[in-house]
């Protein structure tokens, strides 16, 4: 059936996006069909002025590596560090210049991926210096300069930590930065609609609050307002597909859903809302107002739902991600998991360990238990200590 599909597109010169949908279906009716998987595979670590961390070099053996250590030690920056190098965000710092090890003035992270199924390897290196007091971000790829936007996607990972709870309950600009942090590191024309929508935005609030003023005209907005139709609506339908394909995944713990609420974007909507932007002195409508909700039985768990269902539809969210960044990449992500284990009962973490086992994963924990020790044998177990990283013993 998949080579069916292929072979319509060829035929009718269909869009990589209708194309992408149609497997996006295949995939999703047909769950039980037997099929290989593939995953990335991260080999090398090289990390210099990155949080805590001079210099390390790690060499990653097993499917399963084991970072142990306490608190404040470094198992956070380390899974951290392979997240910034995936995406060229990191998912705590407000801003990138906290990256970089106090005291110094430059961070640089490197790192070897190859697929399992393939030979060849990719070489990926981000690195920011202060220049004059600003900050400056390159990005390369087997030693070619990049931009961001094509940088991306070379490496996708799914991080789960206990703070990720937060995103039930958190404001709508978490759920969406998070959304977004995900989208960009395996759509690359997603990450460039959004960065694209953005400066627009940016630019078309200035244009508002000068006709506010009384410095400009209503007709300087036409322009920009059509840029953002044009890259907010392409946001907008890869959210929905995104918010399909979850929801219609097979649930592991009970009927949880992620209800995707629309700030609907287009020209007309655009030209009703110009006048009340104008008085506003901002863009009232459009992806960046966009939100979503955890619910359970259609309960909405931001309101009604106890600790432990929130934390199990975080739960049920990252599963999915895995899933989703797998259909659109053809190849599992790696997954981190921050130190999760002590959040979840004994059904959840027998869970996640199986899900650790269908791809490369790596995780930070305080306590390695028996539970921990029986359910990984044959994990590379290392010691987290200072900023440092040994063989745990």
């Amino acid at each position: 059936m998949a080579e069916d599909i292929i072979s319509f597109h060829n035929k009718t010169r269909n869009t990589k996006h209708e194309v992408q949908t149609c497997l996006l279906i295949l995939y999703l009716i047909s769950p039980s069909k037997p099929r290989t998987i593939t995953f990335m595979f991260l080999k090398t670590l090289n990390i210099t002025n990155f949080r805590n961390y001079s210099h390390l070099t790690f060499h990653f053996k097993n499917q399963i590596t084991v970072l142990i250590g306490d608190n404040a030690q470094g198992k956070s920056n380390f899974l951290e560090a392979i997240y910034f190098l995936a995406s060229s965000k990191s998912p705590k710092a407000d801003k990138d210049e906290e990256l970089i090890k106090q005291a110094d003035e430059f961070l640089r992270i490197e790192g070897e991926i190859e697929m399992d199924s393939k030979q060849e390897k990719t070489s990926l290196e981000i690195a920011m210096q202060m220049v004059e007091g600003r900050l400056k971000k390159k990005v390369k790829v087997n030693g070619i300069a990049r931009r961001v936007g094509d940088y991306v996607s070379n490496l996708a990972v799914v991080l789960f930590a206990p703070e990720d709870v937060n995103l039930v309950t958190g404001s709508p600009s978490l759920r969406r930065n998070h959304l977004d942090q995900l989208l960009s590191q395996i759509d690359r024309e997603y990450k460039k609609s959004l960065t694209h929508y953005e400066n627009v935005v940016s630019r078309k609030n200035r244009i508002l609050k000068a006709i506010n003023e009384g410095i400009a005209g209503t007709d300087q907005l036409m322009y920009w307002s059509n840029q953002q139709a044009m890259s907010g609506e392409i946001i907008s339908r890869k959210r929905k597909e995104f918010f399909k394909f979850i929801n219609l995944m097979e649930r592991k713990f009970g009927d949880y859903k992620f209800d995707y609420a629309q700030s609907v974007i287009n020209t007309e909507r655009l030209k009703e809302y110009q006048g009340r932007e104008v008085a506003a002195m901002n863009s009232l409508i459009g992806p960046h107002r966009d939100d979503f909700l955890f619910t359970f039985n259609n309960k909405d768990l931001a309101k009604y739902g106890s600790r432990g269902e929130q934390r199990t539809s975080v739960l049920d969210l990252k599963i999915a991600e895995v899933s989703f960044a797998e259909t659109i990449l053809g190849t599992r992500p790696v997954l981190l998991l921050d130190d999760i284990f002590s959040e979840l009962d004994e059904d959840h973490r027998q869970h996640v360990v199986d899900l650790s086992k269908l791809q490369q994963t790596v995780i930070a924990t305080v306590e390695f238990d028996k539970f921990l020790k029986d359910a990984l044998k044959g994990a590379e177990l290392h010691a987290v200590k200072n900023g440092g990283v040994g063989v745990f013993s």
